[in-house]
């Protein structure tokens, strides 16, 4: 007769089950994948959102730009703007407030493009006489060709006394100008390491004569040749910049 431990030896052993995906974790898995999806839907459908805002955005700004370069700032109201664009004055005031928020956008907006064209302009030149002409040059030129910027500054100019928004603009961006003009004074010092100069006094003579000639240009279109006191305006600043 077998032992015992030999009849346990025969017998063949237990399957061991399969291993099997509860059906709450199946459950989960298929919610995550649904989440997953619904959140790539989501995030296409915010960036059409944001497309067609930043779309409206600059529409309406276009308009506004077209409206102050065209009749002055006071021809921009945002019934002018309805009726240009065809636009409810909901859309609009979704995108600006009040009229103070539009024009100081106008502005801002015209300033990005006369500092990336300034940018560009003095990438391009590869000595200090070449940076001074594009400095002066694209900046008097795109303040010119931007009408409702320099509208909108002297319009700000008017305010800046009793406007603390109008003064801030101002500031900002004269300073930001002061600092972009300084930066050539500062090059031409390490290039001449005797040339005593006021980086920036010359910084702020140099803002001074770009928004002088651009202002000028735009009240007094026939008054003088602008190509003419361009390339004066540089060659006194070059020869400054070159110790004479």
């Amino acid at each position: 007769m077998p032992s015992r431990s030999a009849a346990a030896k025969a017998r063949p052993a237990a399957r061991k089950p399969s291993p099997r995906l509860p059906a709450r974790s199946a459950r989960r898995e298929e919610v995550a994948a649904r989440s997953d999806t619904r959140d790539r839907a989501g995030a296409g459908e915010n960036a059409i959102g944001q497309s067609v805002r930043e779309l409206r955005r600059g529409q309406i700004l276009a308009a506004s730009r077209a409206l102050v370069a065209g009749e002055g700032l006071e021809a921009l109201t945002f019934g002018a703007l309805e009726e240009k664009l065809g636009f409810s004055r909901g859309v609009i005031t979704y995108h600006f407030a009040d009229k103070d928020e539009l024009v100081l956008a106008l502005l801002m907006s015209a300033i990005a493009e006369i500092d990336a064209s300034t940018a560009m302009a003095v990438s391009r030149s590869s000595t200090l006489d070449e940076k001074v002409r594009a400095v002066i040059a694209s900046k008097a030129r795109d303040f010119l060709e931007r009408k409702e910027a320099t509208r909108v500054l002297l319009s700000f100019w008017g305010r800046a006394g009793s406007d603390a928004r109008a003064r801030a603009v101002h500031c900002e961006l004269f300073a930001r100008y002061r600092g972009q003009s300084a930066s050539l004074a500062r090059l031409a010092r390490k290039e001449r390491p005797g040339l005593v100069i006021d980086a920036e006094a010359m910084g702020a003579l140099l803002v001074g004569t770009i928004i002088g000639l651009a202002v000028q240009g735009i009240l007094q279109p026939d008054a003088f040749q602008l190509d003419a006191a361009l390339e004066e305006a540089a060659r006194m600043f070059s020869a400054r910049l070159r110790g004479a």
